[in-house]
């Protein structure tokens, strides 16, 4: 088999043609940001929960819209 080089992950090319999911539950995260004012109102300091990892990285390719033809656009908008 050949050698193929690893794409970068955080390339903008790539990031356009793929969707990343990391897997992790961010629920806790995004709670804890919703009480930061909280927190320093009352002069706490938490650490900030990690994400849970509750399922398999997936990359998958991102779907492309569907091609639609001259005709068809006009018939939606009503001009034919």
């Amino acid at each position: 088999m050949a050698q193929h080089e690893m794409a970068d992950l955080s390339d903008p090319l790539v990031l356009a043609s793929v969707k990343v999911d990391d897997g992790c539950d961010h629920k806790y995260c995004i709670v804890w940001d919703m009480n930061a004012r909280r927190r320093m109102r009352n002069g706490t300091n938490e650490p900030r929960p990690k994400p849970v990892q509750v399922a398999p990285v997936k990359i998958e390719p991102k779907k492309k819209p569907r091609k639609r033809s001259y005709k068809t656009v006009q018939q939606d908008i009503g001009a034919v």
